[in-house]
């Protein structure tokens, strides 16, 4: 009996397992396509590589990052899959959306400009190639960020259920919000790559404004309901920026 219930509980497990990788490979691969629609479609037109090689390092990034996570931190995989509305505040349910429609609006804005509008010149050159270390970079934050803090979902919420703690090492030992300085750099090198100065101009100052209500919410939260954050604060006074703000 006790072997027969050790064995379902293996077939169990592994069947969990098999059932995260199904879902974090097809997410990629539906947040690829998400992207590429947002990029192709304004600019009406599939004549566009430097877009195309765009989505296919994003894609293989993403997906060489996910393994990693999913062999050595799956609960941290899980987390950014789980996604409760009923639990999320109604203030925290805006600042998401705004935040997606930041990252919307800042790919959206480059083949915009770059294929319709003309109002600015487009990134040539070494600035242009820039952007894709930069791209890089904000991809290594976000996905060092996944693997620092196994409670970051993608709400607002104390994960009682989970024995949540402040995370304070690795690049969390750095600033407060890791991950948002990863979006930071992630549209920062899009524009680059792919945009102009305008929509790059734009872009940042739409983000700028959804990550200030986004991280708002975000630390009263954790100020009001988990302990130990306010004397993390005080360590780690850097919300995005080392040494600036």
């Amino acid at each position: 009996m006790i072997i027969q219930t050790t064995l379902t509980q293996d077939v169990n497990l592994k069947g969990e397992s098999l059932m995260l990788w199904l879902k974090t490979f097809f997410g990629i691969l539906f947040q690829t396509l998400l992207l590429g629609l947002f990029l192709y479609l304004p600019a009406f037109t599939l004549s566009w590589f430097e877009a195309f090689l765009f989505l296919c390092i994003h894609f293989s990034m993403t997906i060489l990052a996910s393994g990693y996570l999913l062999v050595y931190k799956p609960d941290s995989i899980q987390a950014r899959l789980n996604y409760d509305s009923e639990a999320q505040p109604q203030e925290d349910k805006f600042a998401t959306s705004l935040m997606f429609s930041a990252i919307i609006f800042g790919l959206c804005l480059a083949p915009i400009d770059i294929f319709h509008l003309n109002f600015s010149p487009a990134f040539e050159g070494l600035t242009k190639n820039i952007g894709l270390g930069i791209y890089t970079l904000g991809m290594i934050l976000f996905m060092a960020s996944i693997n620092a803090n196994e409670f970051a979902e993608t709400t607002v919420n104390i994960q009682e259920e989970r024995g949540q703690k402040v995370i304070d090492t690795g690049v969390y030992s750095l600033v407060r919000h890791p991950m948002y300085t990863g979006f930071i750099f992630f549209i920062t090198g899009v524009n680059l790559w792919l945009g102009t100065y305008l929509s790059l101009l734009l872009s940042l100052t739409f983000l700028a404004i959804a990550l200030r209500s986004r991280i708002n919410i975000e630390e009263k939260t954790l100020l009001n309901d988990l302990e130990g954050y306010d004397d993390y604060c005080k360590k780690v006074k850097a919300r995005l920026i080392p040494f600036l703000f």
